[in-house]
């Protein structure tokens, strides 16, 4: 059984090394591609996850290309706007003639169900325009045309695989689809430590069910085991990587449980203990009114 242990670590453990030094990366479809047409090309990296308000956070990286947009030294000949749409509003960054392109950080809803941890996908999508325009004498903004883009991402986020669905080419509007799946080591991390606690728990119980039907004695030091568990426990859910808040799946299905069953283990052990203590005190007690009664009638006892 050792061996077998043993072997299964050093197996998870290969696994979780040779994914993790894969993991974090970001794969792309679509995109701008190779063309030297002029255009706004924006490199979309995302930077930070967020589940638990249904956010991610991208970093938006922008540059002109060709043309005679910008001069030489790549300052902006007119006044420049870019949109950006997602489903948690819409956010505009300007850039005035004479400044440069630079990058604008925001953040985009994405959808999932993060009850299923560590299984659990999200999906983001941006969309991206961008004009020129004017500032008119009563102050507001009025475009002067169209621009067209071009979208190219790279990088990723560390404990999240990254999948990228661009628009293709150059156009006037451009899409852009985000799926955030959980790292394989994320995934094999939760389910050990879940099987740690199952083992635990389950442990705990045959050792309650044994003291319970005084198959084994009852002891002090498994009822504080038992009652360790009961603080072990949830500090344990607190080590998931990115652990959901109570209720996802695994608590549900599991971890709760888990510590139902650790509960139970320990109302066994004490329950034992005080049937196994009131047993030997009762014949303890036996005991010393048979040796009381033995040494008032010493002549029944002689003849006996």
């Amino acid at each position: 059984m050792l061996v077998v242990i043993l072997a299964l670590v050093g197996l998870l453990y290969v696994l979780v090394v040779a994914f993790y030094n894969s993991e974090g990366t970001n794969k792309m479809t679509g995109g701008i591609g190779a063309t030297a047409e002029p255009g706004l090309i924006i490199t979309v990296e995302p930077i930070a996850v967020n589940p638990l308000i249904g956010q991610a956070t991208v970093d938006l990286s922008m540059g002109w290309q060709g043309g005679d947009m910008v001069d030489a030294d790549g300052h902006l000949r007119e006044n420049t706007r870019v949109t950006i749409n997602s489903s948690v509003g819409t956010q505009e960054a300007k850039f005035t003639a004479g400044d440069s392109l630079g990058r604008l950080e925001t953040t985009i809803g994405i959808d999932g169900e993060l009850a299923n941890y560590p299984f659990d996908v999200h999906n983001g999508e941006i969309t991206l325009t961008a004009d020129t325009y004017r500032t008119a004498p009563d102050g507001s903004i009025q475009s002067t045309g169209p621009l067209v883009i071009g979208v190219q991402s790279t990088g990723g986020v560390s404990g999240w695989d990254t999948t990228s669905a661009l628009g293709a080419g150059l156009s006037e509007f451009q899409g852009m689809d985000l799926t955030f799946d959980r790292a394989f080591s994320t995934q094999v991390f939760a389910l050990v430590l879940l099987s740690l606690a199952v083992i635990l728990s389950s442990f705990a119980l045959v050792v309650g069910v044994l003291a319970f039907t005084n198959r084994r004695k009852a002891e002090v030091g498994l009822m504080s085991w038992t009652a360790a568990l009961l603080f072990a426990l949830p500090l344990l859910r607190n080590y998931f990587p990115n652990s959901p808040p109570v209720g996802a799946s695994i608590d549900i299905f599991v971890y709760l449980w888990v510590i139902v069953m650790a509960v139970i283990a320990a109302t066994l052990n004490v329950i034992a203990w005080m049937n196994q203590t009131r047993d030997s005190l009762n014949a303890a007690g036996a005991h010393v009114e048979a040796s009381h009664s033995n040494e008032q009638n010493p002549e029944l006892h002689h003849g006996a």
